[in-house]
């Protein structure tokens, strides 16, 4: 094998339980704190709802903030399922889902690797799509291509998917 890796989705639920697992009790803990310390030695129930909100609204900006940034770090698996998993050889390359099983193969002809343009924010971009029974992949590298010239962008409903150099590199010698 030349190159493999890893396709990733993020588990959203995950996230969205991870993201109030982080909030909520910091937010209580600041909130407690700062209406037992304004109104000493009584407790004001209206200061603690305010200051809940304010102090939700801050924490939660900044967990969601630190969680994008661990969970989209190259190579990171925190808070992801599985997708697919790409293999490179000398000659060919094969797609399996997460479970293992085959959604193609470049040399029995059910997996075709295609070089093509995507749009991305405002401008083109080189990608590859891996066409297969199921659908089509996209792959671009963490350090994003300028488009090729002479080649269409291709509309794509599918996020693309970023992956190792390595790997990119392997199949674009593959790709047609």
């Amino acid at each position: 094998m030349v190159a493999g890796g890893t396709l990733w989705k993020t588990h959203t639920s995950r996230f969205s339980l991870a993201l109030v697992a982080i909030t909520l009790p910091t937010s209580i803990v600041i909130s407690g704190v700062f209406a037992a310390w304004l109104f000493w030695p009584t407790f004001s129930v209206t200061t603690f709802v305010i200051s809940m909100v304010v102090s939700g609204f801050i924490v939660g900006l900044i967990a969601l903030l630190s969680l994008i940034v661990q969970v989209d770090a190259p190579g990171s698996t925190f808070l992801k399922l599985p997708l697919q998993h790409i293999e490179c050889f000398e000659h060919g390359a094969s797609l399996r889902d997460a479970s293992g099983e085959l959604l193609g193969d470049l040399s029995a002809g059910t997996l075709r690797v295609v070089r093509t343009n995507m749009m991305h924010g405002r401008g083109l971009v080189g990608a590859v799509a891996l066409e297969h029974a199921g659908g089509t992949t996209w792959v671009v590298p963490y350090q994003l291509l300028g488009a090729w010239s002479g080649m269409r962008a291709v509309a794509h409903s599918q996020q693309a998917h970023r992956i190792e150099d390595p790997l990119f590199n392997a199949l674009l010698k593959l790709a047609e």
